[in-house]
């Protein structure tokens, strides 16, 4: 199990990477500009020693005029490129000898030239990967989005609202650190740390080997914090997925909290979740913070060393040069910059890999309803919905919700449904417009199995209204045309009209450009029904579902909603599921369902005559 982790963690990481892929020629620019970087930043740490000696009065050392040095030097790396004696060579050649000021100021040039190169290499290196960084943190939030928003309603049963945004926003955003800088510092620090430890090879052996007791122990420490980072980061984004759940549910269900007098316990609640946050990132910040001034504690302590070492062998005058320690000073200095970057970086890595996993899993859910390839396109329905032995189940774990029903509606039939809480009336028609699939069976339309028909072409033969009726935060006008292309606002005010919803809408303060606020909040049940149904007219299927739409209402809203299914079901297929058998006493069948299967099925009359279950029903509700 040991060894699987880091190999999922590779497989993760790589994969936020190749979300790189189509902006590959900015990343190469990007990765130019790191050499760039690496460069000028190398040459520019070099100068200052002989900045420091000039200043000092002695001439800058030559590879040429101490032979003694120049053997023991020659004899630290034999058979290497001495990039140390490289530099002075090359820098004799632009730098004057003669007088000490005229040094310094060619000096000062060189060095603020190696400084501004560096700089604008870093510059470019910063602004390409800034906008890389959010195109791909664009690319993965709208991919996240579409791959919710083609899942089945199974899906959304599956998973808290609070998680999903929580993927989409937190979790993105930790995952756009492993894009934003991680990328670019693991290829420069190790290259720039590559270098460095060249020319302190270069320039002394024996103290670049005294100053290399640090990695092994740096390392160790940065594979412990990562470890436990990891865990820690994991902790942080359930955290706040569990306050955005919480957020989200208190404010969708505001009405309940208020009526309960719940304010304070979903308020002590809130200040759990938020506690439990607080708690996990001090956590993580804590392990976060630690792994830099760790690794620079055991750096600053090993300089110290070579530092006294180093020194005794300058003051000797017999192993190396002043200007030479000076440098590898200055170097070793400047290279616990990356080494101390790495390790944040291995860091942010952790923690981006933490909230990679839980995009990654959303993102490979397969998807329960799939649109075959090469399906037909439905435009009319001209015969009939044909139910044939349909079973379904919500879960493999679950039972059966709908066992063996075959059921026959014709085009033009008003069908009802009636039974029990938890029958599966509701159920039986959300498999019609495939929000599921039957695990078994089959639905049929005009003789075709509905799988073989586009998922949007099947929905667009049919109008749903339900008791939940979901309206958004915008104007009258444009909710009643969702969904609906090529419209005009007469035909919209003639679906209002036949919708008994025109009066009322004429009363709002800016009529239908009202914005009605977020799930219709400025509007009442009975307001929010008509322009449902105002919808629904609007879009004019020849298919229409009711599921209880008029259960929630007072009953003088409930006979303007009826009047107005009168106007929208003449001459239209229509599937219903009512709360009052009253709305129903007139289909032209009533299917009676108990337990998922059909018991009976027939016009009133009959089924009052032969039917125990309904004639229960109806007595309860007429009260005979």
């Amino acid at each position: 199990m040991k060894q699987k982790r880091p190999q999922k963690s590779v497989r993760i990481y790589f994969r936020i990477l190749s979300y790189l892929k189509p902006y590959y020629r900015k990343m190469l620019l990007v990765i130019l500009c790191n050499f760039g970087f690496i460069l000028f930043s190398t040459l520019s740490m070099w100068m200052i020693a002989p900045v420091i000696t000039v200043m000092f009065n002695q001439p800058i050392e030559q590879t040429t005029e101490a032979p003694q040095q120049k053997v023991l030097q020659e004899s630290s790396n034999p058979g290497v490129l001495n990039l140390n004696e490289w530099l002075k060579e090359n820098i004799q050649k632009i730098i004057p000898r003669g007088d000490p000021i005229h040094t310094l100021q060619w000096l000062g040039i060189v060095i603020f030239a190696a400084f501004l190169l560096k700089n604008i290499f870093s510059f470019v290196e910063f602004y390409m990967m800034t906008y890389i960084e959010q195109a791909v943190v664009k690319d993965l939030r709208e991919e996240v989005y579409e791959k919710i928003i083609f899942q089945s309603l199974n899906f959304f049963h599956k998973h808290k609202t609070g998680d999903l945004i929580s993927n989409i926003t937190n979790d993105i955003n930790s995952v756009n650190v492993a894009v934003n800088r991680s990328f670019t510092k693991i290829i420069r620090d190790p290259i720039m740390i590559v270098v460095f430890i060249v020319i302190l090879f270069n320039i002394s052996w024996q103290l670049t080997l005294i100053a290399m007791i640090v990695l092994p122990l740096t390392t160790f420490i940065i594979r412990k914090i990562s470890n436990s980072l990891r865990r820690r980061s994991k902790r942080v984004q359930e955290r706040i997925a569990d306050i955005t759940s919480v957020l989200q549910e208190t404010i969708s269900g505001i009405k309940v909290v208020k009526a309960f007098a719940m304010e304070n316990y979903e308020n002590s609640k809130f200040r759990g979740r938020t506690k439990d946050h607080f708690l996990a990132v001090i956590r993580q910040i804590r392990t976060q913070r630690l792994a830099g001034p760790i690794s620079e504690t055991v750096g600053i302590a090993v300089m110290v060393g070579v530092i006294l070492y180093g020194g005794s062998l300058v003051l000797q005058g017999n192993s190396i040069h002043a200007e030479d320690f000076m440098r590898f000073l200055f170097i070793l200095f400047a290279i616990l910059e990356p080494l101390k970057s790495l390790t944040e970086v291995n860091n942010n890595i952790q923690i981006a890999l933490a909230s990679g996993k839980r995009i990654f899993d959303l993102i490979d859910e397969p998807i329960e309803v799939i649109e075959k390839s090469n399906v037909a396109s439905i435009k009319t329905f001209n015969d009939s919905i044909v139910y044939e032995n349909v079973s379904f189940r919500y879960n493999p774990n679950s039972d059966m919700v709908l066992k063996d029903i075959n059921l026959e509606v014709k085009k033009n039939q008003r069908i009802a449904l009636v039974g029990s809480s938890g029958a599966g009336k509701t159920t039986m028609l959300n498999l019609l417009p495939r929000f599921y699939d039957v695990d078994s069976g089959s639905i049929k339309v005009d003789g075709k199995d509905i799988r073989d028909y586009s998922l949007t072409s099947l929905r667009n033969l049919m109008g749903i209204v339900t008791q939940e009726v979901i309206l958004f935060d915008d104007t009258v006008k444009n909710n009643i045309a969702y969904g609906v292309d090529n419209y005009s606002d007469k035909q919209i005010e003639r679906a209002a009209n036949l919708a008994n919803a025109t009066q009322f809408i004429k009363e709002l303060p800016n009529g239908f450009n009202t914005i009605i606020g977020e799930r219709g909040m400025f509007l009442s049940g009975g307001q929010r029904q008509r322009i449902s149904i105002a919808r629904a007219i609007l879009k004019n299927p020849p298919i229409l579902i009711f599921d209880e739409a008029t259960s929630s209402l007072d009953s003088e809203s409930e006979l303007l909603i009826q009047e107005s299914i009168e106007n929208l079901i003449k001459d239209r297929t229509v599937l219903v599921i009512a709360h009052r058998l009253s709305s129903i006493l007139h289909s032209d069948k009533i299917v009676v369902l108990e337990g998922g299967k059909i018991i009976d099925e027939g016009l009133n009359e009959e089924l009052l005559e032969r039917s125990e279950r309904y004639k229960q029903l109806y007595e309860l509700q007429f009260k005979v």
